[in-house]
């Protein structure tokens, strides 16, 4: 059947100029929408027309089609016009083949109706009319969800007539005469059916909403001041009510009877129908609300509609539940725009399909938008380091790092680094070697190394009582202008051999300074031999412009020439070794005015530090604040070249500005202070290596080892390392730990007495050994067989039917047993015996020893299985 040309004159039976409760405001054309029982059919509807569409894919879509989504289109396939004054419909809940509709009208008349004669013709419902007593407007027509024949109607005020009306549409008669849109004009009859219930006598009711679990109570907004709940089992049939302006738009949610909705101007209330004294949420917009809505099938999600507003507000009420308390929901507020080009009329959110809204522009525009809404994902990270989101109601998706070389971790380093003992190494250097990648990390290990070699062969002497073995240089340099002021050593350049150099260069000498260059892996005083060893060592990593650098730095220009003489032919090292040759102090001659012109645009940063460490006016600027020159070469110039007052203030400055970007070669300067745990804190902060922050914390802050932040970082690493089951790795860093706390840890397992509960190992200090002599059987070993608090025998092994028990050895009662005698059991059916017993019972037997047990233990035990 071919519905487009259904286009009936005429629904109501009565004249609209003579209708006295005619509302010319119901003239507008306001669009409203709603989702059908049918698959994928939708219809619009304003005050005088009833559009009915089916959406299908645009290509398969005829031209004339609404897009309204990037894949599929509108088609409508049916129209119903010239209903006057309609003003409200509902569509029954259980249509199958075509829409069975209950259209409400301005005066008073509900019709049930059809778009075709199909289904419902045997059951004679269409075209029937439900007359109230007396005429007036009709606000909300509502099918019960459940009781689908039950039909509630609203109406507006009439003091000799209710407001509210319940009707029982199988009550029509079956000799009714049937009509669909088609009709000409409608045929009551005289044997209409009357309300089996009815409410609020002399009210006014604008909107009423059926519960949709407890099919029984329906919510009603009465009199523009209340909300009434009304059982239709009860006698009286008010059951509760409240007094609030927010009586407009009111919605039960579909997934709990417990919560409703409504709105009030720019205000959407939450109410609990336990208790409707007051709302227990109440979510102010910034516009007034023009359509209120529950998500049919996502539990506690209301979505608003302002006024001329083209998005929607999502709001997510979650419940929780502290101990058998439930305190004040939390509300979740997301906005969706649903790329709108104007301001919405209307939405409805699609009964089965999850999260698919539907929506339509004024009635002046024929804007119609499918938009698919998406979740908030909850996003974690396995041990395994697989990132896992939900999809959907039942899928978890995931993402393996191994499938995504870009997607390096920091947690896949620290497991790979774990498997290869980083920082269990007892030499701190062999640590290094397993972050060389990382070369900030590489750094700080072979300088912690450097120092404790340093202060363990008293090549740096610490004062007396000096609490730190890691000093940094700031702890070093003690030095007072005053009392203790530096030498200042005067050098010409001509004596170090330029002989086209006629001014002289300044230094300074002091013990701390020489104790800094230490640390620094730089040579005291121009010492040759040394400058020689840390060179080549430079030339082999391939730093060649740092090398040279260096030999410049301690005035050694000569040398900066072989080195760059050496360096591979990629380095275009032939110009500068011709700029190097040039060299002259003469401010102004042509070779420094060319190096203060030209010295910018270098690239290699320490290319640039060197030209302008020679061509420099004695400030040293472009070495000391070159960010890419590493901060050991920075400090170590400014321990040669600056002043006493501004040595300090370099040092203070460059230490602040470390330890507030986290930089760990701040270490340097702080060692191990409490100024560089908080260097450490803040390097934890920035990256998330927990790994190298314990370490570190635990290799080299032994003063700072029990302090809150060190035990915390202790803790969540031994979790770390138990989380990815990398047990000997765990087993080793206690070992450690307890080695550099210098306290031996408490014992974690206990075997306790089956009778009276308490610890009966024979290592407690608190027990001496002669109460265990005591308890001795017969025989010749010293052994514990019985509790030492409740004299109770302890239990029997299951191979030699022994009581089981420890040796005691008072002269060596510190040393570690033997594993034989040991106590073993079985995690599920809790029987064992003597560890030895048990280990050869399960070289040859699968099942447990126990006579009668079938418990299969040796199979439980994955890690015996794998071997």
């Amino acid at each position: 059947m071919n519905l487009k040309s259904l286009s009936p004159k005429k629904l109501l039976p009565s004249s609209p100029k003579k209708n006295r409760y005619f509302n010319k405001a119901a003239m507008v054309s306001k669009l409203d929408i709603s989702w059908t029982p049918l698959r994928n059919k939708f219809i619009t509807w304003t005050y005088d027309t009833i559009n009915l569409y089916e959406i299908k894919p645009t290509q398969e879509a005829p031209q004339n089609a609404i897009k309204i989504s990037k894949t599929t289109s509108a088609d409508i396939i049916a129209c119903v016009n010239n209903l006057h004054y309609l003003k409200c419909l509902d569509i029954h809940p259980k249509s199958e083949k075509d829409l069975f509709l209950a259209l409400g009208f301005s005066n008073g008349k509900i019709r049930l109706s059809t778009f075709g004669e199909l289904e419902w013709d045997s059951k004679t419902f269409s075209g029937r009319e439900l007359v109230p007593k007396y005429s007036r407007q009709c606000n909300t027509v509502e099918f019960n969800p459940v009781e689908n024949n039950l039909l509630a109607t609203s109406f507006d005020k009439y003091k000799p007539d209710h407001c509210i009306a319940i009707w029982d549409i199988n009550q029509v008669p079956s000799s009714c005469e049937i009509s669909t849109f088609q009709s000409e004009k409608a045929s009551p009859g005289t044997d209409n059916p009357k309300p089996l219930w009815e409410f609020g006598m002399a009210e006014h009711c604008q909107t009423i909403v059926w519960f949709h679990n407890n099919c029984k109570i329906l919510a009603a907004g009465m009199n523009l001041k209340h909300i009434k709940l009304f059982d239709i089992r009860e006698s009286p049939r008010l059951v509760s009510t409240t007094l609030t302006k927010a009586a407009f738009g009111i919605c039960a949610n579909p997934k709990d009877d417990k919560y409703l909705a409504s709105y009030f101007e720019n205000q959407v209330f939450i109410w609990d129908t336990r208790n409707m004294e007051k709302p227990i949420q109440v979510l102010t917009q910034n516009r007034p609300v023009a359509k209120l809505a529950w998500n049919p099938i996502k539990s506690c999600r209301v979505t608003s509609l302002l006024k001329d507003s083209g998005i929607f507000y999502l709001f997510d009420i979650e419940h929780p539940i502290i101990g058998s308390e439930q305190v004040e929901p939390t509300v979740l507020e997301r906005i969706v725009n649903p790329k709108s080009t104007g301001p919405l009329a209307s939405f409805c959110w699609h009964p089965t399909d999850d999260n698919r809204i539907l929506s339509v522009g004024p009635g002046d525009r024929n804007i119609i938008i499918d938009h698919q809404l998406y979740d908030r994902i909850t996003v974690n990270c396995t041990p395994w380091f697989q990132i896992v989101w939900s999809h959907g109601k039942k899928v978890l998706k995931s993402l393996d790092h191994s499938t995504v070389p870009a997607m390096q971790d920091i947690a896949v380093k620290m497991k790979d680094r774990a498997k290869e003992e980083y920082g269990l190494a007892e030499e701190l250097c062999k640590n290094a070697n397993i972050v060389k990648n990382d070369e900030v990390l590489s750094n700080v290990w072979n300088w912690l190394d450097l120092c404790l070699k340093l202060v363990e062969e008293n090549q740096i002497v610490l004062p007396a009582g000096f609490p730190y073995k890691h000093p940094g240089v700031m702890y070093i340099l003690n030095i007072d202008p005053d009392r203790n002021p530096s030498e200042t050593v005067t050098v010409s350049w001509n004596e170090l051999g330029h002989a086209n150099c006629s001014g002289t260069i300044k230094y300074y000498k002091h013990d701390d300074r020489n104790n800094a260059l230490l640390l620094c892996s730089w040579p005291i005083e121009r010492d040759t031999d040394s400058l020689s060893t840390i060179i080549s060592s430079l030339e082999r990593a391939g730093a060649y412009t740092r090398a040279a650098a260096l030999a410049v730095f301690n005035l050694n220009v000569p040398l900066a020439i072989e080195i760059l003489g050496r360096a591979p032919a990629s380095f275009n090292s032939a110009m500068v070794i011709l700029a190097l040759s040039g060299f002259s102090d003469d401010p102004n001659s042509v070779w420094k005015r060319f190096c203060t012109t030209s010295i910018h645009s270098l690239t290699d940063p320490y290319l640039k530090a060197m030209f302008g460490f020679l061509a420099g006016d004695n400030n040293y600027h472009t070495v000391l604040y070159e960010s890419d020159i590493t901060v050991d070469d920075k400090v170590a110039l400014a321990c040669v070249y600056l002043a006493d007052n501004k040595l300090k203030e370099y040092m203070s400055r460059l230490a602040k500005d470390l330890c507030k970007q986290g930089n760990l070669d701040g270490l340097l300067l702080t060692g191990n202070s409490p100024e560089g745990l908080k260097l450490l804190e803040k390097y934890n902060n920035n990256t998330g290596d927990i790994q190298s922050t314990t370490l570190i914390a635990v290799r080299a802050f032994h003063n700072e080892i029990n302090s809150v932040a060190v035990l915390n970082w202790i803790l969540n690493y031994r979790n770390l390392l138990n989380t990815w089951k990398l047990w000997f790795q765990r087993c080793d860093f206690d070992i450690m730990v307890a080695k550099y706390k210098k306290d031996k840890p408490p014992p974690q397992i206990y075997v306790s007495c089956n009778y009276c509960g308490k610890n009966i190992s024979a290592h407690m200090r608190n027990l001496r050994t002669q109460q265990y002599s005591r308890l001795n059987v017969a025989g010749t070993s010293n052994k514990l067989t019985a509790c030492p608090h409740c004299r109770k025998p302890l239990p029997r092994c299951t191979v030699c039917l022994m009581n089981m028990g420890e040796p005691v050895d008072d002269e060596d009662s510190d040393k570690p047993r033997s594993f034989d005698s040991w106590f073993a059991w079985c995690q599920y059916c809790r029987h064992g015996g003597h560890a030895k017993h048990i280990t050869n019972w399960f070289a040859e037997h699968v099942e447990c020893p126990q006579v009668g047990c079938t418990c299969r233990c040796f199979r439980l035990d994955q890690t015996a299985c794998k071997n």
